[in-house]
């Protein structure tokens, strides 16, 4: 993020020649350290493109310093933008130069950098090596801020088996501190440690190692009359006033903050001011006031997003656990306002209430797979709230001292609040998710009547009044990662009553209504034989026929689903269903996730180009089926990946599994399915639904893991 915390700047000025003096052509020196200053303020687009200017005016050859400084602020211009392929060759290029020269600054500065990526990448130990490095650099070139950011950073990715070390270690770099001049970067550094502090060190000094950093921090801002710095150093001494009970200097101090950030015009410092503004207006019993403190917070927020998501990936932390808590923080008092109101206007508040959390579902999404476009996608966007008869959104809010479910039916929107908080909720999750997978037992009935009673029961009569049928969910958190088909009622399951289809938000859908599947519209792809060390899939091959000989269309099996077969075919025409029966395997990290062809992997990624090539020709894809996927139990973020595949593909609907489901069983649900929807009549969670009521009816696979997995993503007719 733009400010506390940014201590990964681009180069040591100091390492360059002093007198960086402006001329009527500004010299290379100074037309650096404008690049260094645009991203300081955030203009990491426009820092990289004057980088990438500066650089085409020097010889290729140049080894010098200010060469080799380009060099290093471009990996860094790189890094902040995500593209580390770049970044590591240009960083690596640098620091190479840097030792050759020797200049230990510039070596220090470069292994900083280095070390962010290592962490990016998950080569920790590397990390905590250059970091290392980077201090013992600094420390020879006499470098106080270089030395200092090496600490930081070496805090912040956990070094330190006890908070006495990291205590220890923070009052080294404050003292280390002390002896440098007042600076910018001095200010942000002594945010950082005061922020550190409070995280890594023993109680009994944190607090006051915080406010004394903190408070050195704002003054060293309030002397280089830098508004910016000096309002993140105030906010955050607000903060350790509100921990502290001193509600009005805490009040004070974030007030003032916010002042200072509208000076500075920092959108990055205004969302956290405001929302901290909002969370004491709450505290204090001011609804309406802190609702707007949200808002605004929330408004702010939007501008510097994918900053921030780019922030986050370089300490390997998530949107979620970043920015999460404002969305559900302004949801929870928007839901508590929906209480207290009568009729029409409870639905007003409980619309906006469903919002907030949408546009965190949002925004999750694109920060997952790391693609601001991801939620533009979708071919047109469905309107949940002109539903069909039949047809309810279960909608559930996970707040830490409750759960809220959000039921839209065709006559409005209806609160329920359920009997269980968002921490026991995600432990009952996980335990039928894992005992779902265990085929030799009944071990998950009591969770799976246990879940029911507390997301269905509640709601069972409403939904009975409103002849329902089929159930569209918008999982969240751990929800995300059970079929709601497997809950169980003690006399059937869930799927017995009701088609379920799942979304991973209500602006995520496509609108398209039922259609019919040309004849010859149908691309399959498939693995039958034991490659790649994946075990042989037998029962692909009577699954594939099913699928032409029903659809028509073309058929790569084998040595024929090739990667580059695969994407010509796509090109070549506009398929309106593909489907792939092969393993695939969905990960935290979508950069791994993947679906096996016969002579590599197809990545997501990779996946959402070719079916570009398709949709670009006519229409966007009906149906993107991939029959033996698998997510981790009790890993949220994979589920996420599973829930919004459909969106990042483009297509209109997806058919996975949550876990690699046998063969046999596989290939007969999936065949019923289409013979199903071949048929006419039904949509596709209704086709689902009578495909696994016919694999429950089979003695050999009643036990929900064989037809719970399958999960209809996105629109459901």
């Amino acid at each position: 993020m733009r400010g506390p915390g940014r201590f990964f700047r681009a180069l040591c000025l100091a390492c360059l020649a002093p007198g960086l003096a402006a001329a009527a052509e500004p010299s290379p020196e100074a037309r650096l350290a404008a690049a260094e200053q645009m991203q300081v303020q955030g203009r990491r687009q426009e820092a990289l493109r004057a980088l990438e200017a500066l650089a085409a005016t020097l010889p290729a050859a140049d080894r010098s310093l200010l060469a080799l400084s380009v060099e290093g602020a471009l990996g860094k211009a790189h890094l902040l933008a995500g593209e580390r392929e770049a970044a590591r060759k240009r960083l690596d290029a640098a620091l190479a130069g840097a030792r050759a020269l020797p200049h230990a600054a510039l070596e220090s500065a470069v292994l900083n950098d280095l070390g962010q990526l290592d962490l990016i990448e998950d080569r920790r130990l590397e990390a905590l090596a250059a970091f290392e490095a980077a201090r013992r650099a600094a420390d020879a070139a006499a470098e106080p801020l270089l030395f200092v950011r090496a600490v930081v950073n070496t805090v912040r990715a956990s070094a330190f088996g006890t908070k006495e070390a990291a205590g220890a270690r923070l009052d080294e770099a404050r003292g280390r501190l002390a002896q440098a001049p007042d600076t910018p970067e001095k200010a942000y550094l002594l945010i950082a440690i005061g922020n550190l502090y409070r995280r890594h060190a023993e109680e009994a000094g944190a607090r006051e190692g915080a406010f004394r950093s903190l408070t050195e921090a704002a003054r060293v801002a309030a002397a280089l009359k830098d508004n910016r710095a000096e309002s993140f150093a105030l906010g955050h001494l607000g903060e350790l006033y509100a921990a502290a009970g001193r509600k009005a200097e805490a009040m004070r101090l974030t007030r003032r903050a916010l002042f200072l950030a509208q000076l500075a015009q920092a959108p990055d410092a205004l969302y956290r001011w405001h929302w901290q503004l909002g969370r004491m207006q709450a505290a204090e019993g001011k609804a309406d006031e802190a609702a707007a403190s949200y808002e605004r917070a929330i408004a702010s927020l939007q501008s510097v997003r994918t900053d921030l998501m780019a922030d986050l990936r370089m300490i390997r932390a998530s949107w979620r656990d970043a920015a999460g808590p404002l969305f559900l923080e302004h949801a929870d008092l928007l839901l508590q306002r929906a209480a207290a109101e009568p009729g029409a206007q409870r639905a007003a508040w409980l619309v906006k209430a469903r919002d907030s959390v949408e546009q965190l579902k949002t925004v999750e999404l694109e920060d997952y797979f790391q693609d601001a476009c991801v939620a533009s996608m979708p071919a047109g966007k469905k309107s949940l709230d002109a539903l069909p008869a039949g047809t309810a959104v279960l909608y559930p809010i996970l707040l830490p001292d409750r759960v809220e479910m959000l039921v839209s039916l065709p006559g409005g929107i209806r609160q329920v609040r359920l009997d269980i908080d968002g921490l026991r909720l995600g432990e009952e999750v996980l335990a039928l998710r894992r005992l779902l997978e265990k085929r030799t037992t009944h071990q998950y009935l009591p969770h799976a009547k246990a879940l029911h009673a507390r997301l269905i029961g509640p709601v069972e009569k409403m939904l009975a009044e409103a002849n329902v049928h089929t159930l569209v969910f918008i999982p969240d958190g751990p929800l995300r990662g059970i079929p709601l088909a497997a809950l169980h009622d003690g006399r059937q399951f869930l799927i017995e009553r009701y088609a379920v289809a799942v979304a991973p938000g209500l602006t995520l859908v496509a609108d398209a209504a039922e259609r019919e599947v040309r004849r010859g519209s149908t691309l399959s792809g498939g693995i039958t034989e034991s490659v790649q060390d994946f075990p042989a899939l037998p029962y692909v091959e009577p699954e594939m026929q099913a699928v032409q000989s029903l659809y028509g269309g073309k058929s790569l099996k084998d040595a024929q689903f090739m990667i580059p077969r695969f994407e010509e075919e796509l090109q070549r025409a506009s398929y309106s269903v593909v489907h792939i029966a092969s393993h695939g395997q969905i990960e935290s990290d979508p950069r791994k996730s993947f679906l096996l062809a016969y002579d590599g992997r197809i990545t997501m990624d990779h996946l959402e180009g070719y079916l570009k090539h398709s949709r670009l020709r006519q229409e966007s894809v009906d149906l993107l089926t991939l029959s033996a996927c698998r997510t981790a139990a009790g890993d949220d973020r994979a589920a996420l990946g599973l829930a919004g595949m459909a969106v990042k593909a483009g297509a209109r609907s997806a058919l996975a599994t949550l876990w690699y489901v046998s063969d046999q069983a596989s290939s007969m649900l999936v065949t019923e399915f289409y013979r199903v929807m071949s048929a006419g009549g039904v949509g596709k969670a209704a086709a689902l639904r009578e495909a696994q009521l016919k694999v429950l009816a089979d003695p050999r696979y009643r036990h929900p893991s064989y037809w719970a997995p399958f999960l209809l993503i996105g629109n459901w007719q």
